[in-house]
């Protein structure tokens, strides 16, 4: 996966890309370099569809590429280890501008709290692909993901991990109810319909 309208990205995305291309651990199969770059395509989408000033375009930018960066540590509160990776990155910039990039950040963290649009275009950047064609290999490899991290242990339990969020999980641009919100609940169905014709002893199993 390449990044899009690449011109369009200051030289700390470039830095940010380069440091996770090199030190995301292998055992990462969802929470990739091509997770951030695909994130950072849905952004530019946005960017585009809102008509957003280039001065805040270029923040987005830097949250998308910098959302997840705090996995080259650890996954464990990797919003807040993304923002104090990136910060010592940022010294060019002001401190309001710091302040929304980091607003933008933290707005990825499950359950989603976004407080603006440009918090609102991250939070559902990061999970577009609930509403997409590519859903259950991009969901095979958080599996995959869960498994290395113990969260789940076997299909069943995933299953039932799946269902729950997404349940649970909204979109919150109006672009993204629009055209994610109905095939997301399309997946839902198909994963409930799978649930309930499981054998009892995998149901048990959960």
């Amino acid at each position: 996966m390449e990044l899009e309208n690449i011109s369009a990205y200051p030289e700390i995305c470039h830095k940010i890309l380069d440091n996770l291309s090199r030190k995301l651990p292998a055992h990462l199969t969802y929470h990739t370099l091509g997770h951030t770059i695909d994130v950072a395509n849905v952004c530019n989408h946005y960017i585009d569809y809102y008509m957003v000033a280039d001065s805040v375009a270029r923040l987005i930018r830097i949250a998308a590429v910098a959302h997840d960066y705090g996995y080259i540590v650890s996954p464990e509160g990797h919003e807040e280890r993304s923002i104090a990776e990136v910060r010592p990155l940022l010294s060019d910039y002001s401190e309001r501008e710091i302040s929304l990039i980091e607003g933008m950040i933290r707005a990825t963290k499950v359950p989603q709290k976004p407080h603006n649009l440009y918090e609102e275009i991250l939070a559902d950047a990061d999970l577009d692909y609930l509403g997409r064609q590519d859903y259950p290999q991009l969901s095979g490899r958080l599996y995959e993901e869960f498994l290395h991290f113990g969260v789940v242990a076997n299909d069943s339990q995933w299953l039932a991990v799946q269902i729950k969020f997404l349940e649970s999980h909204h979109f919150h641009t109006d672009w993204a109810k629009r055209h994610r919100s109905d095939p997301k609940q399309q997946v839902l169905k198909r994963l409930k319909q799978q649930a309930s014709s499981a054998p009892e002893s995998s149901q048990k199993a959960s």
